[in-house]
């Protein structure tokens, strides 16, 4: 029978600090450690084998608190290598700049496609499986805040705030009619509209929707578009959208989800690390969002006669409104906003005619 390698190393018996010499052999599966009062036989299943390094010395823990150790780390690999002991693949792929590099690449392509695909799906099946409920209890607790930080009472007259849900209602009648004529036809979600001033501090001309179907129009908003109600309309519509597809509560699920991937990825190291993918995610999801509701608002205003493109006409308001007063706080949300152009354009091509 040959006789196997033997390499020559230092034992720590896990008792004492003193280093003893010993001879290092492997034979049909065990650890044989022999030396001067040394005389040890380990199956190999229960060595712990540290993960190579590329400098420094080679070590095996063994059961009891044992632990041999060679100097040598050249001597070691040989020794390892003529015994049968295999490295695991991870080890090697680790030790090779090509495999670092690859792993590298497939980690970003990974990364990529759970944030662009992965993310937002699992957020849409997670939010599917949510009641309904939950988004009602969740849009009443932040109209609330709102209520009593951002906004006021309307100062609209009763009779003009009536004339205006009327308008939207018999808008959506007309939208649903044509939706039922082409066969796809989905029931519209329950809303409420609502009509408040806002504060000094506040919203500005705006508008606004949260879970579970509240839509909120100022004071302002009603006013800067007093003479093109058709626009107002698709402002509603785009709101409702936000709605129908429970971008609210989708939001709050994808932050959740995103604030978990950025932990596992970037670790609880730093705060602002961890947040900013976060906070440059949700703004791309976001922006997915509008142009979601700008999808339902030009079907609402092409079933009604009106061409989509003019809701520029709001767009180019608030830019007006925006360099004329250039201290005024801008509308919520619009840093997430895609360019006016390229949803105006977007609004033409997602809204066939009847």
């Amino acid at each position: 029978m040959t006789e196997p390698p033997v390499l020559v190393a230092d034992y720590f018996d896990g008792h004492s600090a003193r280093a003893q010499p010993v001879r290092l052999a492997i034979r049909e599966r065990r650890l044989l450690i022999e030396g001067d009062g040394v005389s040890r036989s380990v199956p190999l299943r229960q060595v712990g084998w540290p993960e190579r390094q590329r400098h420094g010395a080679r070590q095996a823990y063994l059961p009891g608190q044992g632990l041999i150790s060679a100097p040598d780390a050249a001597a070691w690999d040989a020794w390892a290598t003529a015994s049968g002991l295999r490295e695991r693949l991870v080890v090697r792929w680790m030790q090779s700049w090509r495999g670092v590099a690859l792993a590298a690449a497939l980690l970003v392509v990974v990364l990529v496609g759970s944030w662009r695909w992965g993310l937002p799906a699992a957020a849409h099946g997670l939010v599917a499986l949510t009641p309904i409920g939950v988004d009602e209890q969740l849009g009443a607790l932040a109209f609330e805040q709102f209520e009593h930080q951002w906004l006021q009472p309307s100062k609209l007259p009763t009779e003009r705030q009536a004339a205006l849900r009327a308008r939207f209602a018999a808008a959506l009648e007309r939208g649903q009619a044509v939706e039922r004529a082409r066969g796809a036809a989905a029931p519209l979600p329950a809303w409420q509209l609502h009509f408040r001033a806002s504060t000094e501090r506040g919203l500005g001309a705006n508008a606004f929707a949260l879970p579970g179907g509240h839509i909120v129009v100022t004071d302002a908003l009603v006013e800067l578009l007093t003479d093109r109600p058709d626009v107002l309309v698709g402002v509603l519509g785009h709101e409702l959208g936000h709605v129908r597809h429970r971008h609210g509560m989708r939001s709050v699920v994808q932050v959740g989800l995103l604030s978990a991937l950025s932990s596992l990825v970037l670790g609880d190291f730093s705060t602002l690390l961890t947040a900013a993918p976060v906070l440059l995610g949700q703004a791309a999801y976001a922006r997915e969002f509008e142009f979601q509701a700008d999808a339902d608002a030009a079907r609402l205003m092409r079933a009604n006669g009106i061409d989509p493109a003019d809701f520029g006409v709001l767009f180019e308001r608030l830019r007006r409104q925006q360099q004329a007063r250039p201290g005024i706080e801008l509308p919520i949300g619009l840093a997430t906003h895609p360019p006016d152009a390229e949803r105006v354009r977007r609004m033409r091509e997602a809204a066939p005619g009847p």
